[in-house]
């Protein structure tokens, strides 16, 4: 059995065990997560974001910011403070953060304070007065002193007020289409005119953290049915999506694309044929098969 096969089978098993969301919970109230190598990623994530955002002409110091999926660690959100933003409201469909990741993460930029003033073309001074701040226990507390909000679940109700900006960093493609339209139509709602909506989308297979030896979209040759049987795990889900995708869903929601940079797996594109794919992947071209990371700016 191949390394991914292992992890997503102990994964699956993993997902009948009862209280999966429970158990989690208590886990990371015992051992909270804390920020990674991972996070030296989203660091130029973020960066790249900023920079397109502000080259199309949009505003993010004084604003309003909503970031869709926010996760364990806010090392996003923090960024998007240090570069302007007057209030980031963070989201999530399940509350997960703790107090301890929030000031592991402040830490973990401060420690970096050289390089997010330099990415963002910030003095160092803007990274020590977002994040020098008194950091009590209390999660609410702490994030009102960075300059946070925390809105869980992420829906019309919970989100009160207009946005300026709204984005996300690895997170669409792990969002069942269906919701995906939901959350476009729902930041469409909310967005002020002028505002603008920016998403970083990883459409590669991920089974490749589990085993870099699978070919960088190998999850395409699968029916929607032996997809299904690998994501039971609700973690191991992502939705497949190919950039075209995501663009007809913004489109559909009242967005019109600024800007957009791809990234196309050229040794991918060799190899594939797109008529020896499932059907729903054979009227796409080639390059959209293959293209593993979308960074798209869209104004409502």
């Amino acid at each position: 059995m191949l390394n991914w096969q292992r992890r997503i089978a102990a994964n699956s098993l993993k997902a009948c065990v009862p209280f999966q969301a429970e158990l989690r919970k208590l886990k990371h109230s015992i051992k909270p997560p804390v920020p990674g190598r991972h996070h030296e990623l989203v660091l130029d994530g973020i960066f790249e974001q900023v920079a397109m955002i502000r080259q199309a002409g949009g505003q993010i110091e004084g604003v309003r910011v909503l970031e869709i999926g926010s996760g364990w660690i806010p090392v996003a959100p923090l960024i998007y403070r240090i570069a302007g933003a007057r209030e980031v409201v963070l989201s999530d469909q399940h509350r997960l953060l703790h107090p301890r990741s929030v000031q592991a993460a402040a830490a973990f930029l401060l420690e970096r304070s050289d390089r997010i003033a330099s990415g963002l073309g910030v003095a160092e001074a803007r990274v020590a007065e977002v994040l020098n701040v008194p950091l009590s226990d209390g999660l609410d507390a702490m994030l009102g002193a960075l300059g946070l909000t925390y809105v869980v679940p992420l829906n019309g109700d919970t989100l009160m007020g207009e946005i300026d900006l709204a984005y996300s960093h690895t997170v669409l493609e792990h969002i069942p289409p269906a919701a995906l339209a939901e959350i476009f139509a729902l930041v469409r709602a909310r967005l002020r005119k002028g505002g603008v909506f920016c998403n970083g989308i990883d459409n590669s297979d991920h089974r490749r953290s589990y085993d870099e030896r699978l070919p960088i979209v190998d999850f395409l040759r699968y029916s929607d049915l032996a997809w299904g049987m690998q994501c039971i795990n609700p973690q191991d889900y992502t939705n497949r999506l190919r950039h075209s995708d995501y663009v007809d869903l913004l489109t559909q929601a009242g967005f019109s694309l600024l800007d957009t940079q791809v990234h196309v797996a050229q040794d991918a594109l060799a190899r594939i044929d797109p008529q020896e794919l499932p059907e729903r992947f054979r009227n796409k071209s080639a390059e959209d098969l293959c293209t593993t990371w979308s960074l798209m700016l869209a104004r409502a």
